[in-house]
């Protein structure tokens, strides 16, 4: 008879609980209420945090609607928002929605909400500040859609990082044990 006694740990960022940067897994990246020069795919083009002088900036009002598709399981740990002016306040969070929009943003339940501090928003990108998500409901995310407000007249997000881990599909069975009865 074969029993299983122990497991190795799933990948070694899960058991380090190191974070990186799931920008390079986003399949599909889409704003609405974006204006058409200051786009999401703009601050999002290059995989990695934007350092460049591109910036996301709202078009009709201060809300934007970020829906983002990961090109695999994912699980989300913090963000981190750059704004230098005008940033945020306050994120509502959703996951694995299909066809989120304004409209039908009420139709569903929010994951988080975020109220943000302004110590919460890094304002250049010498500084990393973290906004920590809830441990145990981002842990299986294939889409994370973001309604982000505040009292501005229009929102601007200069950088946008996603951090966490990859859900994989499998185990890593190699540390798989076996006993004889």
């Amino acid at each position: 008879m074969l029993r299983i006694t122990s497991f190795a740990p799933q990948s070694v960022a899960d058991s380090l609980d190191i974070k990186v940067s799931l920008l390079e897994h986003i399949a599909k990246a889409q704003c609405l209420n974006e204006q058409d020069e200051h786009t999401l795919q703009s601050i999002l083009s290059s995989k990695a945090r934007n350092t460049s002088p591109a910036y996301l900036d709202s078009d009709a009002d201060a809300e934007l609607l970020l829906n983002i598709e990961f090109n695999q399981a994912v699980r989300v740990r913090s963000l981190v928002i750059q704004a230098q002016d005008r940033g945020p306040e306050k994120l509502r969070l959703r996951i694995n929605c299909s066809a989120i929009d304004f409209t039908n943003f009420e139709d569903s339940e929010d994951t988080q909400v975020i109220e943000l501090k302004a110590d919460q928003v890094s304002k250049d990108a010498t500084t990393t500040k973290l906004i920590t998500l809830h441990p145990t409901k981002f842990n299986h995310v294939n889409s994370l859609h973001i309604l982000v407000e505040s009292d501005h007249d229009n929102t601007r997000i200069d950088a946008l990082d996603i951090l966490g881990t990859l859900v994989h599909a499998t185990k890593n069975l190699s540390g798989l044990a076996q006993q004889e009865d």
